[in-house]
């Protein structure tokens, strides 16, 4: 086991709009308990270690835990990431029960909704990963962390997408992919490459519905994408539809 090593001292995957995660933390347990080894993200030292710390306080450390995934959990002092927690034992003959590991995947927290979506397809790689590249003490080094790190990102993208929407009664509604239909609700576009939630409204809408539309996507905004978009009303109807030609979406209906 090697001393902490930061992103800046390993060469950087380039970067990609389609990068589920931004970095990753490993640490592993001594006597004295949790000890940061690598650091290959964003997070300065203080994040990376409370956010350690916060982790394993919260999943725990007894015998019974072998490996599992959790999370997403918080990174104290910086608001703009979140964390999954991979936690696992390792062969040690320091340890009769095994040497008490973790792995930290950093992302930003507007990721969740992509995150959830692949959530049993990372628990899987893990305990793949754990079995063929971190068996025992000897084994766990910086490099197998980062190449770990490096197939993840490489097998698990996401690709940005324009949703359309129907509010009605407070329900939504999602269009197939590429088609709208347009009726006396809210009609809504999503735009999540540029973090863009579109809405437009008939005029003769009820002030009360359409208050209540707005309200839902507000919610939408918020579970889905961690209120990290714009919304944005359009009053016109030929704006709106020029929005949705230039997305290449049809009109339906």
């Amino acid at each position: 086991m090697s001393s902490m090593t930061t992103v800046d001292e390993v060469a950087k995957t380039p970067e990609s709009t389609e990068t589920i995660f931004d970095g990753i933390l490993f640490s592993f347990n001594d006597e004295t308990g949790p000890v940061l080894s690598v650091n290959y993200s964003p997070l300065n030292e203080r994040q990376a270690i409370a956010t350690i710390i916060q982790g394993i306080t919260a999943v725990g450390m007894t015998p019974e835990v072998e490996r599992e995934l959790f999370g997403p959990i918080p990174v104290p002092y910086n608001q703009e990431y979140r964390a999954l927690v991979y936690v696992f034992r390792v062969e040690s003959s320091a340890f009769i029960e095994g040497r008490f590991c973790s792995l930290f995947l950093i992302f930003k927290k507007e990721m969740i909704r992509f995150i959830a979506n692949v959530y049993a397809m990372i628990k899987s790689a893990l305990n793949v990963y754990h079995d063929t590249h971190l068996i025992n003490d000897t084994s766990l080094r910086e490099e197998a962390v980062v190449e770990i790190y490096r197939n993840l990102i490489a097998n698990l993208k996401f690709k940005h997408h324009i949703r359309t929407f129907r509010i009605n009664n407070g329900i939504t509604i999602e269009f197939e992919e590429q088609t709208i239909m347009f009726g006396n609700e809210l009609t809504v576009l999503v735009d999540e490459k540029a973090k863009m939630i579109y809405t437009y409204a008939p005029r003769n809408l009820p002030k009360e519905t359409r208050a209540k539309a707005l309200k839902t996507i507000q919610t939408l905004n918020k579970y889905e994408y961690q209120n990290q978009f714009t919304i944005k009303t359009l009053s016109s109807k030929k704006a709106f539809v020029d929005l949705l030609k230039r997305n290449k979406i049809q009109i339906v209906g």
